[in-house]
């Protein structure tokens, strides 16, 4: 499959407006289209990756800074370091053709921003950020895509669009 030029787009919405699920949900559709796809998530509450008694979290509590674990099929590195950038995450997924972040509703990528009636009435991402909302309230701008809750293989579509034209340009 021909790469495409990389995507960052960011699934925002306030705590709970169902950021994972939409993901979850887009992630085989643009799959089964030969997107390769890599997530990027936030954890403002420092998660520790490595669960206690493997050999690797047995290192990082003896003192090794960083560790790192692979297989035949998958790596994982585990690096303690002061201020990581979106940036240099970025950049670990060079092949990847769109990544997804989930949350940054206030930063300056392309954004697709959930706005679910039962949790909040309006957006609060800077509406220059937004691509397009997904929602169950009536329509929020008239120059901005929107799709419904579970038009998922429609946004799909959409963000493909997004990819290959982004490609063509």
């Amino acid at each position: 499959m021909k790469g495409y030029k990389q995507k960052v787009i960011a699934i925002s919405g306030i705590k709970n407006s169902g950021k994972t699920t939409l993901i979850t949900r887009l992630i085989p559709y643009l799959k089964e289209k030969g997107i390769k796809i890599a997530t990027i998530k936030h954890d403002g509450h420092d998660f520790d990756p490595d669960r206690e008694g493997t050999d690797t979290y047995r290192h990082r509590k003896s003192g090794a800074y960083g560790v790192g674990i692979f297989s035949k099929h998958k790596w994982m590195v585990i690096k303690e370091e002061e201020d990581v950038s979106m940036s240099k995450l970025i950049e670990q997924f060079p092949e990847a053709d769109l990544i997804l972040l989930e949350g940054f509703k206030y930063s300056c990528y392309p954004k697709i921003e959930i706005v679910r009636s039962e949790i909040s009435s309006l957006p609060i991402s800077r509406p220059e950020t937004v691509i397009a909302y997904v929602s169950d309230l009536d329509r929020f701008s008239k120059d901005i895509e929107q799709f419904g809750l579970d038009e998922v293989e429609e946004l799909a579509e959409y963000i493909y669009r997004q990819i290959v034209e982004a490609d063509n340009r």
